[in-house]
């Protein structure tokens, strides 16, 4: 068995605590995925179970893992026997975590990614995770990123650097940085020679409407598939054969230095005469 195809989920969350009725319908939304396409790997967006708004409650919103969403959604991925990753925030000591948290085919947590880059708000609220995370499963090497984290190259390098086939990036990006969204995520397919999958959310919350526009793109930073702003699910399969195409046009993932870049400073004075 390998990890091939994946499904992304533009998923439209309840804002508040998880509650039955929104991790039903996350469920729902697997089993929905499972019976199209039968995926490898589901994704949902970044807080999924909660919504995004949540920095005055997010200590309330939080979750241990195990916790009764972790269980519930590795119930349903055990039952349709995929892979799930899915954004939520997680207890951690004394502090909350934005995180996704990978569930196996057995219905098992297996891993969790804590976004590194908290974005405005977020800033007072989440704890910055430390390390990126890189998942080797089923013959397949993915890197996993949060939002905010696109925006910051030298992560995603650090991804290319250990082998990812792919990049899986769960947002709740909006609609003010729509351009963002559809720049940055090509730029990194291109850079680091792998596919990388934006699962967006859609809908709206006060004050804010999401951008959605889940896409997946090419190794060469092509789009292969797109939403538009309503719930939906995307389906695209990894390719072997076009990752090997992409790296031998575009070498930069064997020429690449960014791991030992130093800086000269030069100071130029104005002459006499200036």
């Amino acid at each position: 068995m390998s990890l091939d195809t994946v499904a992304l989920v533009q998923f439209d969350p309840t804002l508040g605590p998880a509650d039955d009725g929104t991790v039903e319908r996350l469920c729902e939304r697997i089993r929905d995925a499972a019976a199209e396409t039968d995926p490898d790997l589901i994704v949902f967006p970044e807080l999924a179970t909660t919504g995004y708004s949540i920095f005055e409650q997010a200590e309330t919103c939080a979750e241990s893992i195990p916790g009764p969403t972790t269980r519930a959604i590795g119930e349903t991925a055990a039952a349709v026997g995929s892979h799930v990753l899915v954004g939520m925030p997680v207890r951690h000591g004394r502090g909350v975590r934005n995180s996704a948290v990978w569930i196996d085919r057995t219905g098992s947590v297996r891993a969790r990614y804590d976004k590194r880059n908290p974005w405005g708000d977020e800033r007072d609220v989440f704890v910055p995770g430390d390390d990126v995370l890189v998942l080797k499963c089923e013959g397949r090497t993915l890197g996993v990123q949060i939002c905010y984290d696109l925006n910051f190259p030298a992560e995603s390098a650090a991804l290319a650097r250990a082998g990812v086939d792919a990049v899986v990036n769960i947002s709740a990006w909006s609609v003010p940085m729509a351009g963002d969204w559809d720049r940055l995520l090509p730029a990194r397919a291109i850079e680091n020679g792998a596919y990388v999958f934006g699962c967006n959310r859609a809908g709206a919350e006060p004050d804010l409407q999401f951008y959605g526009h889940t896409t997946a793109y090419e190794p060469d930073g092509s789009v292969a598939g797109q939403l538009d702003g309503e719930p939906g699910i995307l389906v695209q399969r990894i390719d072997d054969d076009r990752l090997r195409e992409e790296r031998d046009r575009n070498p930069m993932r064997q020429d690449r230095r960014d791991d030992r870049v130093s800086v000269s400073r030069v100071t130029i004075d104005a002459g006499d005469g200036a």
